[in-house]
């Protein structure tokens, strides 16, 4: 700089001289262009008191003399080496441009609000002074969010949904400078450029350093050293937090698991603030209306019962990570939070007993008239093949009920267990996984269905249907209170004993002392429910309906070594059943659905069809279960 150029700034006062004893060790050059600007020009340090804070010293004496200014800014070249003497000053790179030398340098320029003590600005008043929280975001947050889409990012999924509109209203976002400075470390000159050039809209905290630097000392000295070995950045992380502690912050979300380690150890709570993952976020900040008004109800059984997910449960990924696609714990539990951040239109639901052992976890979603399971398990051996169909049977209820015609099963991790009852329940075998519902009733004739076995496969692809005029052979079987409670899952208010699991499996079994062996096959079962001396309890209602896939009759002790064990009748009651020659009919039967609309003896339809008293197994006109059907609710529950 030619001379002129001192003299003219030391004749403005901006000229500051830094001296070591009597010795000239430095100086700062700096302009002063508009009343809230203070612009350095040069700060130049002999090499021997480099690292001595007289650079600082000088900088801090330039902002004494100019009190009303509010900005402090530099432009430097990246090659100089000196970006971390910038941040030391608690200066953030706010721009760049390219610098003059030949060999394409990249000119940073960095900016810190001073004087704050005297107010704030415009932005930063804003969002300070708002009665919203306030969130500090992380960088790794600002990069899920602002990186162009071609850049991969592990955690853009859960963090996108802090930008949903609904979100918007609750909440102030912010950052700490370091933001600027560490997206400026970015070696790609073009997504660096893209994601400061997108965030600019949020504001940018100011920062006590280096004045004030007893709170960042302070978290550093609390946080486990070998924590810090492992991860140098951490010392970095604690920038971030403290500016958003000073700011009065209430949140500071972060996808960095070890600064969520770290923070465990740093009493956050004195300081009234909390580092939270983005669906962490979400859900503080939910609002009750919207959480989904998809019921927790029983699935079918009176030991298991739905529990919402509100966070990360260690106990899920054990029982419920698909080993073989989620290679790694961190994979479940990324896609976890990913669903748990669309807490507005996602479901997370865990399926527990009595005993709180985990059944099943799914979530689901409506999208207009589709279903969709972004995430669905059972936990692993007999329990998950137990629970496996029902479950999908429970989540195509829970669609008709919410007006969905479909449901697509999007999980990218579908165990064998699962595959099997998809194919069982009839979903495609295309991805994603999808099923069709409905409608609620049709002719044979309407679906061009010519046989019982093809009505059977029908029903159950597009359960809820029910095929009208199939012509299947319909048998009405009775079945005394007791055992219809535990085989059916009638609660008729006064008692509910079925075994656990058992309304969870698909195929069932009853058996009878009829003599009536069914051979046109599959066929409709109406059971009836009688009367029984024992408990005083008379119902005498048609309660439900199976498909009868099989009966065969078999001598006791051999229906018992093969069909016992998914039974509800005991040893001494199964033999008691058995005719002269020690023979018991054993009905095997699947898809039972308790009738909504049941019907009674003395109801015209039952009497047309069944004369005198029915006592055991029973061959009707398939006229009946026709009208049985009519009388049924046709619509759905919730619209």
């Amino acid at each position: 700089m030619p001379d002129m150029g001192f003299r003219d700034r030391a004749k403005h006062r901006g000229l500051i001289l830094g001296f070591v004893g009597d010795a000239l060790m430095g100086y700062v050059l700096y302009d002063v262009p508009r009343s809230n600007l203070i612009k350095l020009v040069h700060v130049c340090v002999n090499e021997q008191s480099r690292g001595s804070g007289l650079a600082r010293e000088m900088v801090e004496t330039a902002i004494r003399l100019h009190p009303r200014r509010s900005l402090i800014t530099a432009s430097c070249r990246t090659d100089y080496g000196v970006d971390g003497f910038w941040r030391s000053l608690g200066m953030h790179v706010a721009s760049e441009r390219a610098g003059r030398a030949l060999n394409g340098s990249i000119l940073m320029n960095w900016v810190k609000r001073i004087n704050i003590e005297g107010g704030l600005d415009l932005l930063e008043s804003a969002a300070l002074l708002s009665n919203l929280p306030l969130a500090v975001l992380d960088t790794n947050i600002i990069g899920d969010l602002f990186m162009p889409l071609d850049v991969r990012r592990d955690h853009r999924e859960e963090t996108s949904e802090l930008q949903a509109d609904w979100l918007q209203p609750l909440v102030t976002f912010a950052v700490s400078g370091e933001v600027d400075n560490e997206i400026s470390q970015n070696k790609d000159q073009a997504a660096r450029r893209h994601v400061r050039e997108a965030s600019q809209h949020i504001t940018r905290l100011s920062t006590l350093r280096p004045g004030d630097r007893s709170l960042e000392e302070a978290l550093i000295r609390a946080t486990d050293p070998q924590l810090i070995s492992r991860d140098t950045s951490l010392r970095s992380d604690v920038l971030h937090v403290v500016d958003a502690i000073h700011a009065g912050a209430d949140f500071f979300v972060t996808n960095d698991t070890n600064v969520i380690l770290a923070s465990q150890d740093w009493n956050l709570s004195e300081h009234e603030i909390r580092v939270v993952r983005p669906h962490q976020l979400i859900a503080a900040l939910s609002p009750e209306s919207y959480v989904t008004d998809f019921q927790s109800s029983l699935i079918n059984d009176g030991d298991l019962e739905w529990q919402s997910v509100e966070d990360i449960e260690k106990e899920l990924e054990p029982a419920f990570r698909v080993y073989d696609v989620e290679t790694r714990p961190s994979v479940f539990f990324q896609r976890l939070r990913e669903l748990l951040a669309k807490r507005k239109t996602v479901t997370v639901r865990k399926l527990l007993d009595g005993q709180g052992s985990l059944w099943a976890l799914a979530a689901w979603e409506l999208d207009g008239t589709t279903m969709r399971l972004p995430m669905i398990r059972t936990t692993r051996g007999e329990r998950g093949s137990t629970v496996a169909f029902q479950l999908l049977r429970y989540i195509r209820r829970v669609a008709w009920e919410h007006g969905a015609t479909s449901v697509e099963v999007t999980d990218r991790a579908i165990s064998p267990t699962l595959n099997a009852a998809l194919t069982a329940d009839r979903f495609n075998g295309a991805i994603p996984r999808a099923a069709t519902l409905g409608p609620a009733t049709a002719t044979a004739e309407e679906l061009m269905l010519t046989s019982a076995a093809a009505t059977a496969s029908a029903e159950r692809a597009f359960w809820p249907l029910v095929v009208r005029n199939a012509g299947m052979a319909t048998y009405v079987i009775p079945i005394q209170p007791r055992w219809a409670t535990n085989l059916l899952g009638l609660n008729d208010g006064l008692i509910s004993l079925r075994r656990r699991g058992l309304g969870l499996t698909r195929e069932l079994v009853y058996f009878s002392g009829s003599r009536t062996v069914p051979q046109d096959l599959p066929a409709r079962i109406l059971w009836y429910a009688t009367s029984d001396d024992a408990t005083h309890r008379t119902i005498q209602r048609i309660v439900a309906r199976s498909l009868l896939v099989d009966s065969i009759r078999l001598p006791a002790e051999d229906a018992l070594a093969r069909f016992g064990k998914i039974g509800v009748l005991r040893r001494s009651e199964i033999l008691a059943a058995a005719d002269k020659a020690g023979k018991v009919n054993v009905i095997r039967f699947e898809d039972t659905e308790l009738l909504d609309r049941t019907v009674s003896r003395h109801d015209e339809v039952f009497k047309r069809y069944v004369k005198g008293n029915l006592q055991s197994m029973r061959q009707v006109d398939p006229q009946m279960f026709d009208e049985v059907i009519a009388l049924q609710p046709n619509g759905r529950r919730i619209e």
